[in-house]
């Protein structure tokens, strides 16, 4: 059964930035943008490479290892949106970022 578990006070997440943190033994990042808190997989289906220091232009977080792109609302692989990587939802609740997982 999922439920929310805490991950992180919200004023540690910057815009446009992103924070890996493992919650409950999964490996997710969170990532600021446009004011709203996303939360993905933090391994690329690719080779599992981590996702942590990937350059992220508009909603596109691009792989650091070999530059596969996927949209952080989704997870679908740009390229080929039926490839994901798993996303979670998020929520604020006083002051802190929940991850439902």
């Amino acid at each position: 059964m999922a439920s929310w578990i805490i991950a992180t006070d919200v004023s540690t997440l910057k815009e446009g930035e992103s924070a890996d943190y493992e919650i409950a033994g999964k490996k997710v990042l969170l990532i600021k943008k446009g004011g709203e808190i996303f939360a993905i997989n933090n391994n690329c289906p690719h080779m599992n490479c981590p996702l942590t220091g990937g350059k992220l232009k508009d909603y596109v977080l691009f792989c650091p290892c070999h530059e596969w792109g996927f949209d952080i609302r989704t997870g679908e692989y740009i390229v080929a949106p039926r490839l994901k990587t798993p996303i979670y939802e998020t929520k604020l609740e006083d002051g802190n970022v929940f991850v439902l997982l």
